[in-house]
């Protein structure tokens, strides 16, 4: 009875399909696209404190 109950032991593509287990090259691209991110982010505030309007009192 107790077989029964247990759940089926998971198979690596419905691991990958639920996104349990990250490949090597995913691990990659999400490096990848936090250094452009990164390199925006640090672009904007660049941009934000090349324009901000200087405060006079």
């Amino acid at each position: 009875m107790k077989d029964s109950l247990k759940k089926p032991k998971p198979t690596l593509e419905s691991l990958l399909k639920e996104s349990q287990v990250i490949t090597g090259k995913d691990l990659i691209k999400q490096k990848e696209d936090k250094v452009k991110e990164l390199a925006l982010f640090q672009e904007a505030l660049e941009f934000e404190e090349r324009h901000r309007k200087s405060k006079t009192s």
